[in-house]
């Protein structure tokens, strides 16, 4: 059995004719349609090497149209082609290589690459990740280790020799340094901009009957494998009273997540920058959420006076079974019967009754 595939690309952007270009493949399968596993993976190969490809041939397409209108820094500026450059990019398709014109400016006496500036490529690098690659890095790289996460890479692109681990680590924590860095302008933003609309309309804030949750929790990442040293991670959750009905559920519509490994200072300016962008101001009244940590209750008195601090549920029940199993340490059935009673009281919100029932326990 044989398959080809012919793609044209065509540019008629220029003032005389069209260019084009094509991406032929044509490939030999000896045993046919055997099955369909092997029929998939035979079709899923042919496509990832057209669409490598399509790639390449694409941006030599470009490049010559570009080319063609090329002017180096004025029009005394004379230029003359002098070779070809290979360059390699990693996409999420695989590695695809093409060749990049070199120009020479002789008015300059200076080497131009005219295609780098266009694609955001730099001479001194020999490869380079399209953000369609270093997308797919970060996400396979969200609930599992670096070198699983590029053996998951290795496959979704069919290329095995794509990446290593430490490239990956290295394209995730670049990636990562740029998301502080964009959620430092946005706290920003956030501060200033509400204290201008402060300034310039301080009677025209409406009022809001709602409320704004702001929960927080940390969790330890272990450093890296075999060492017992670990990180805490800070993270907020910061949500609204608001719910939409999806299907056999609710969602909130109006959410903000905050995280960091930072110390506690720089991890409640980014809660309070957030929380400021949700218009924390307009709301009746703002609860703290938690486990009972001193840093949290810090954060709370630092950046949020005058909240309501509400212990989790989870630590709440962890803490009521404490104090019982100390009050009544021999009497297991009394126990349980209070703690399911008590419970009750709490999860519905009656607290008064929750207090006078431990009360009648001394």
């Amino acid at each position: 059995m044989k398959i080809k595939v012919e793609i044209t690309l065509t540019i008629d952007e220029y003032t005389e004719d069209a260019r084009e270009t094509q991406v032929q493949i044509e490939e030999d399968i000896p045993e046919g349609f055997q099955n369909l596993n092997a029929w998939e993976q035979n079709v899923r190969n042919i496509g990832f090497r057209s669409m490598r490809m399509l790639f390449s041939n694409g941006i030599e397409l470009y490049e010559e149209k570009m080319l063609s209108e090329y002017i180096h820094k004025d029009s005394d500026c004379h230029t003359v082609k002098r070779g070809l450059r290979e360059f390699t990019l990693k996409t999420a398709f695989g590695k695809v290589k093409f060749l990049r014109r070199r120009v020479f400016c002789k008015t300059c006496n200076e080497w131009i690459t005219p295609i780098d500036k266009a694609l955001g490529l730099h001479d001194d690098e020999h490869e380079k990740a399209t953000a369609g690659f270093k997308e797919l890095s970060c996400l396979c790289s969200v609930k599992q280790p670096y070198r699983q996460a590029t053996e998951t890479i290795r496959h979704v692109t069919q290329d095995p020799e794509i990446v290593s681990h430490e490239e990956v680590r290295q394209i995730v924590q670049e990636e990562g340094k740029q998301v502080r860095h964009q959620e430092e302008d946005d706290r920003e933003d956030a501060v200033f901009g509400f204290v201008r609309a402060i300034q310039n309309r301080p009677d025209r804030v409406p009022p809001s009957s709602g409320r704004l949750y702001i929960c927080l929790d940390g969790t330890f990442v272990r450093s890296s494998a075999g060492k017992n040293q670990f990180y805490e991670g800070k993270v907020g959750f910061i949500c609204t009273d608001a719910r939409q009905s999806a299907g056999n559920r609710l969602t909130i519509p109006l959410k903000r997540y905050i995280s960091s490994f930072q110390d506690t200072y720089v991890f409640g300016g980014r809660v309070r920058g957030q929380a400021l962008r949700m218009g924390i101001r307009l709301y009746r009244e703002v609860f703290i959420i938690g486990d009972g940590a001193r840093w949290i209750r810090e954060i709370r008195e630092q950046r949020f006076p005058g909240t309501i601090y509400i212990l989790d549920w989870y630590h709440l029940r962890e803490r009521l079974y404490s104090a019982l199993k100390l009050t009544l340490p021999n009497d297991e059935t009394r126990r349980n019967d209070n703690f399911s009673t008590l419970n009750s009281y709490l999860w519905i919100g009656m607290k008064h009754e929750a207090l006078q029932a431990l009360r009648e326990l001394y």
